[in-house]
């Protein structure tokens, strides 16, 4: 569910501890306050999906599923008049197969008892000076380019920052985020991976398309320092937001894979750099537009940049929104390695550009519950990832 994190994504931009309204003080005293807070999030999906990956067999899929679950605490000290020291941890849990877990912790089990996933997690202070934060949340890309034009419950149009490596990309972080002065706002940030962290591979790219092609993203482990910023702009309804990073903490190795093993075919590559700009305006208390543009500036392989344009609007109706998204993905020939693996071949590789859309709305039972229905198509090979989706959650 990640409507109702819009508000806490913009609030921590601010150096703000903010959650829903509904989150529940369980201490307040001596200028220290403690807060309760979560959801469960119950929906059905129906995805086209690959069934057989010898044939590239592909087949609708359904489910009831856990869209987020989430418990979370927050807490906050007045240090002096013009410090606050601050606390997020978040756990997240399978709200639709938790019953049965622990029973089965020791079957191998353990990753989905419990909670037993955790989402963002960090402490800082804030104050007349800014704010300046350590530990694992949502991107800086996300909160000012992405969410923006697809902040949806389910379904997300694809962007720069999703090509690279899921949570990898937000962890480990320090960054500063200043005070908002004449409209103007800026972060700067690293994420800085030790030699005592573990390397982490999962490269979105198949080892086995060709020898010439094939290979494997990590994340580089040998004190690596990214370094990431945004500049951001308000006068009245519009916003303007620019973004960088430069993606130091991601590598590629090129190689193939024998039997369990990887062999590499030459030397490692930097990822690239990642850059987004976003434009949003709120044509009245019920109605915001936004645009955006944002490029993977590619160095892991040669005609592997990917440019995307985006177009998002919300419209509250009373009773719940309406929204709808639309990106227009150009990638370079190499690029569709990682966007569209089944359509790419290394033999006969060609530029390739895909029109993804969704459409979705929610409908408020009540300020704590809510429903929500959506449908998104990809424009990839087989159709593979459009579908339908719909659900309820229920915060506190």
């Amino acid at each position: 569910m990640k409507k109702t994190l819009l508000a806490t994504a913009i609030a921590g931009a601010l150096g703000i501890v903010a959650t829903g309204a509904q989150a529940a003080t369980v201490y307040n005293q001596d200028g220290s306050k403690l807060d309760l807070y979560g959801n469960i999030q119950l929906s059905i999906r129906s995805i086209e999906a690959y069934e057989n990956d010898a044939d590239n067999s592909h087949e609708s899929q359904s489910d009831l599923f856990d869209n987020g679950s989430t418990l979370g605490v927050k807490g906050e000290h007045t240090i002096s008049p013009n410090l606050t020291g601050y606390f997020r941890a978040e756990f997240e849990f399978n709200a639709d197969e938790q019953k049965g877990y622990y029973q089965s912790y020791d079957a191998g089990n353990s990753g989905g008892s419990g909670l037993s996933r955790g989402d963002q997690s960090y402490m800082g202070l804030t104050g007349n000076f800014g704010d300046l934060r350590v530990g694992s949340w949502d991107s800086l890309f996300d909160d000012w380019i992405a969410d923006p034009i697809s902040n949806n419950e389910y379904f997300d149009n694809t962007d720069a920052a999703a090509d690279i490596a899921g949570s990898e990309y937000e962890g480990d972080k320090i960054a500063y985020t200043s005070p908002i002065l004449g409209g103007f706002q800026f972060v700067v940030g690293t994420q800085y991976k030790g030699d005592a962290d573990s390397e982490v591979s999962g490269s979105p790219v198949d080892n086995d398309l060709t020898a010439s092609r094939a290979g494997r993203f990590y994340v580089d482990d040998n004190n690596s320092a990214s370094l990431f910023g945004g500049l951001r702009y308000t006068t009245g309804a519009l916003t303007l937001a620019a973004v960088y990073d430069n993606l130091k903490n991601f590598q590629f190795e090129p190689g193939t894979t024998v039997g369990d093993n990887f062999i590499a075919t030459g030397g490692d590559r930097d990822y690239g750099s990642l850059y987004g700009v976003n434009a949003a305006y709120e044509l009245s208390d019920t109605l915001r537009v936004s645009v955006n543009w944002n490029r993977l500036d590619a160095d892991w392989n040669s005609d592997a940049d990917v440019d995307r344009y985006g177009l998002g609007a919300r419209w509250n109706y009373g009773m719940g929104d309406l929204y709808g998204s639309y990106v227009y993905v150009d990638a370079e020939s190499n690029a569709v390695a990682t966007i569209d693996p089944r359509h790419y071949n290394a033999a006969d590789t060609n530029d390739e550009s895909y029109n993804e859309f969704i459409l979705g709305a929610t409908y408020n039972l009540s300020s704590q519950m809510y429903t929500y229905i959506e449908a998104a198509t990809y424009d990839r090979e087989d159709h593979i990832g459009d579908g339908v989706a719909f659900g309820a959650a229920y915060s506190f």
